[in-house]
C-alpha cells in the first residue's frame, strides 16, 4: 500500500478505530484522554494523541480503544511491530473490539500475510457487518488472493450499505473486469468516477477494462494517472510492465520493472510481471523459471502456471508444457473457463 493510500485508509480507521464506544462505569478521565487522542490523531498530532491515549490507559488500564490508538499511532511512525503489539493488545482487553480487529487486519494485508489479514477482517465483520471499510478491505484481500467471485459478493454488498463510497464500486469494478464482465464493469467505474473523478482505484479498473478491450495505449494512460497520484504503488507498476510488454514496449516495460524484484516480502505478482516480459522478450527460460517462482510462492496461481505452459513450450520442453497444462485444467478457478477449453482442445490436437 503507498503512502497515500495508507494515509487514506488510516484516515477512515481513526473516525471508526478511535471511537469511545465505552461503558457508563468507565472512568470519565479516561474517556475524555481518549476523545481527545481521537481528534489529535484526525489533525496528525501524533506526540499530542499518544500523550492522550496514554493518559486514558493510567486512568483506565484495561481500555481497550486506547490501545488501539496506540497502534494507529505506531503505524503511523512506521514502527508496524509495535502497531501490531498494540493492536493485539486492544483485542486482549476486548476481542470484540471490531476496529481493533480492522486495524491489525489492515496491517496484515500492508505486509502481505493475506490469509491472516483474512481471518481479522471477517472477525470485525461479524461483529459488525455493516463495517464499510472493514468489507472494503476484506473485498481488496480476497481480490489479491484471486478468489474473485468471492470479493465480488463483498463489494457487490458494500456497495449497497454505502453507495455513495466512489471507492467500493471502483473495486467492484475492477473485481468485474478481471472475471471479464466488462459490461458491468464500466457502469460500476462510472458509477465511481462520478462520484470522485480523480480517484485513483477508478482509473485502475479503467486500465483493466481497456486492456481487455485491447486498448493497450489506453489502459497504460489510465495506469500512468494512478502512479501519479501513487507513485510507490506496486501493483500498478506490475500492471504498467505487464501492459507495457503486451503493448511491445519491452524497454520500458523492463524499466517498469526495475527494483520491484528487490521489494521484500517476496510477491508472486512480480514473479509474474517478470516472467510475462521476459517471455515477451523471446527469453523462454528465464520466463519460465520465475512462473515456477510465482507458482512456489502462490500455488494456485493459475496465471501463472499457464504463462508457464508457454514458456515451457517455446523452450522445448513439451513433455514439461503439456504436463502443466493438464494440471492448469484440473487446477484452474470456473473464471477461466474460456482458457480451460482452449487448453483442452489443443491437447486433442497434439493427441491426433
Amino acid at each position: 500500500m503507498c503512502h497515500k493510500r495508507r494515509a487514506v485508509v488510516l484516515l477512515a480507521l481513526i473516525v471508526g478505530g478511535c471511537a469511545v464506544r465505552t461503558p457508563a462505569v468507565m472512568n470519565p478521565h479516561a474517556v475524555r484522554h481518549q476523545a481527545a487522542g481521537a481528534e489529535s490523531l484526525a489533525r496528525d498530532e501524533l506526540d499530542r494523541a499518544a500523550g492522550q491515549f496514554s493518559l486514558a490507559l493510567d486512568y483506565e488500564p484495561r481500555m481497550a480503544e486506547a490501545e488501539n490508538g496506540l497502534g494507529l499511532v505506531a503505524w503511523r511512525r512506521g514502527d508496524k511491530g509495535r502497531a501490531e503489539e498494540r493492536f493485539r493488545a486492544a483485542l486482549a482487553l476486548n476481542e470484540e473490539l471490531a476496529e481493533a480487529h480492522l486495524n491489525l487486519g489492515s496491517l496484515l494485508l500492508e505486509r502481505g500475510e493475506l490469509e491472516a489479514a483474512l481471518v481479522e477482517l471477517r472477525a470485525a465483520l461479524a461483529i459488525d457487518p455493516g463495517y464499510g471499510a472493514a468489507r472494503l478491505a476484506t473485498g481488496e484481500t480476497l481480490l489479491r488472493l484471486d478468489r474473485l467471485d468471492d470479493a465480488r459478493w463483498e463489494l457487490a454488498k458494500l456497495c449497497e450499505i454505502e453507495p455513495e463510497r466512489a471507492q467500493a464500486h471502483a473495486s467492484h469494478a475492477l473485481v468485474l473486469a478481471r472475471m471479464g464482465r466488462v459490461a458491468a464493469a464500466e457502469t460500476s467505474v462510472r458509477r465511481a468516477l462520478d462520484l470522485n473523478a480523480a480517484l485513483p482505484a477508478a482509473h485502475r479498473a479503467r486500465a483493466e477494462i481497456l486492456r481487455r478491450q485491447g486498448d493497450a495505449a489506453g489502459a497504460v494512460a489510465s495506469l500512468r494517472l494512478v502512479l501519479r497520484a501513487q507513485p510507490a504503488s506496486l501493483e500498478d507498476r506490475l500492471a504498467l510492465a505487464v501492459t507495457l510488454a503486451a503493448a511491445g514496449e519491452i524497454g520500458a516495460a523492463r524499466q517498469t520493472l526495475d527494483g520491484l524484484a528487490l521489494a521484500a516480502p517476496p510477491r508472486p505478482e512480480v514473479a509474474f510481471a517478470q516472467a510475462f516480459v521476459a517471455l515477451r522478450e523471446g527469453h523462454a527460460l528465464a520466463a519460465a523459471e520465475s512462473a515456477e517462482r510465482a507458482l512456489a510462492l502462490r500455488p494456485g496461481y493459475a496465471a501463472a502456471r499457464l504463462l508457464l505452459v508457454e514458456a515451457l513450450y517455446r523452450s522445448g520442453r513439451v513433455g514439461e508444457g503439456r504436463r502443466e497444462l493438464q494440471r492448469f485444467i484440473t487446477e484452474a478457478p470456473p473464471r477461466m473457463e474460456k482458457e480451460v477449453a482452449a487448453a483442452r482442445a489443443y491437447l486433442r490436437s497434439e493427441s491426433r
